[in-house]
Formats: structure tokens, C-alpha cells, sequence
């Protein structure tokens, strides 16, 4: 570097300017890079969840009605019938809001509160059905509320 009257030489502050502009790009364009690779991560990890708790939530209101089938035209006689609704039931207690866990177990208690009733004709069943009674409503609701608030969560 020559200084020229004190100041420095113009091909200097040229040569200066230039390495400073690519560092400042290359700074720039790695800090962009890191700061969109960390924002979908985080979408992929929130995506993940939504997709495992849905495919969870559906077993369960798949499992949950198959059982309520089986309690509303017979009496529990074996009690591995609820093994795979209780099995669901504890994998919601893992991931799920506390909302959750506590609609689908008033699922299981009003599944085993049915096996101890009187079993329904099948006029009874289409009364029932005709009267839009729906075990589920409340829990379907619940999850999609906590299914809502992950994907505005993105």
C-alpha cells in the first residue's frame, strides 16, 4: 500500500473496496442460507408431527368404532378387544395435547360403560344413529382444533 499525500493509492482502495463487497455477499448469502435451511427445518419437523397425529387420531376413530360396534350388540368378553384402543389411547398420551388425551379417554370410558349395558336391537341402533348421536364428535373436533394450531404454527 502506497500512501499518496497521506491518503491511500486509488488502485488500493479499489482492490480494498472489492474484497470487502465479496465478503459482505458471501456473508450475506451464507446467513441467508442458514436462516432458510433452519425455517424448513422447522416446517419439516412441524409437518411430520401433523402427519403422524393424523394418521394416530384416525386409527383411534377407526379402532374406537370398531369397539363401539362390537360393545353396543355384545358384552365384553374379552378384554383384549380394547387392547389396540388403549395401545392408541397411550401413544396420544406421548405427543397430544392434554385435550386430546382427555376426549379420547372419555371415548374409552363411554366405550366401557357400553359393554356393561344392555346390548341394543337393531332397532335401537338406527334410533340412535337417526338421533345423530356421535361418540365421536367431541374428539374429532379436538383434534382438529391441535391439528389447526400446528399448521398456524408454520
Amino acid at each position: 500500500m502506497k500512501l499518496i499525500d497521506g491518503s491511500l493509492d486509488p488502485a488500493t482502495i479499489s482492490a480494498l473496496a472489492a474484497i470487502f463487497g465479496s465478503l459482505t455477499g458471501i456473508l450475506a448469502s451464507s446467513v441467508s442460507t442458514w436462516i432458510a435451511q433452519r425455517h424448513q427445518d422447522r416446517r419439516d419437523t412441524v409437518a411430520k408431527r401433523i402427519f403422524y397425529r393424523e394418521h394416530l387420531y384416525s386409527d383411534f376413530i377407526n379402532e374406537s368404532t370398531r369397539v363401539m360396534a362390537d360393545a353396543i350388540q355384545h358384552n365384553l368378553l374379552d378384554p383384549n378387544q380394547l387392547a389396540p384402543t388403549y395401545a392408541l389411547l397411550s401413544r396420544m398420551r406421548l405427543s397430544s395435547s392434554s385435550d386430546v388425551v382427555a376426549s379420547a379417554e372419555q371415548v374409552v370410558q363411554h366405550i366401557i360403560n357400553t359393554y356393561s349395558e344392555p346390548n341394543l336391537t337393531a332397532t335401537e341402533i338406527l334410533s340412535r344413529a337417526a338421533k345423530r348421536e356421535d361418540l365421536l364428535r367431541d374428539f374429532s373436533i379436538v383434534c382438529h382444533r391441535e391439528l389447526e394450531s400446528l399448521t398456524d404454527s408454520l
